[in-house]
């Protein structure tokens, strides 16, 4: 059951969408993009609500991680655990696509969706949203951010009229 503030007149309901692209590697890349997330989360001043972060296409996901070097090691030796890795496929088009990495990916996630408060991502204190790819070349790799909240209305005195 949701319930509206007794003052939600004095919200204004926020939807901001950004793309941003990264260029990766052709091995497995981890980047952090919570520097992007904060960007969007001042551009919409919005103050509560919820960001989400995805990659369109296959083959890279999200999540949130502490980048210390052994975790992150760690986490691009985990990609080399899923089933698929060398075995290659044919998509619609009948083009051969590397099936690892999108087993990867499908597993880590294409979407993750985070709440924050007072404008803050609400994280730990050394955590950051990271994209991890999975591709075996390197290409141009797009991802977007979505924030969906309120934002505090301006302070209006009464409206009057004649």
């Amino acid at each position: 059951m949701f319930a509206f503030p007794a003052s939600c007149e004095q919200y204004i309901a926020v939807i901001f969408l950004r793309n941003y692209f990264i260029n990766t590697t052709s091995k497995v890349d981890v980047v952090s993009v919570i520097h992007e997330i904060n960007r969007c989360l001042r551009e919409s001043k919005a103050t509560e609500g919820l960001a989400t972060v995805s990659v369109p296409a296959p083959g890279a996901g999200v999540t949130v991680v502490e980048p210390l070097p052994g975790i992150v090691d760690y986490l691009k030796e985990a990609a080399t655990l899923f089933p698929g890795e060398g075995a290659e496929t044919k998509n619609r088009r009948k083009e051969e696509v590397s099936v690892g990495p999108r087993i990867a990916a499908a597993m880590l996630g294409k979407t993750l969706s985070l709440p924050f408060s007072g404008g803050r991502l609400l994280l730990g204190p050394r955590e950051e949203v990271v994209l991890v790819d999975f591709e075996t070349e390197g290409r141009r790799r797009e991802f977007n951010v979505q924030i969906m909240g309120e934002e505090p209305a301006a302070a209006k005195g009464p409206v009057r009229r004649r």
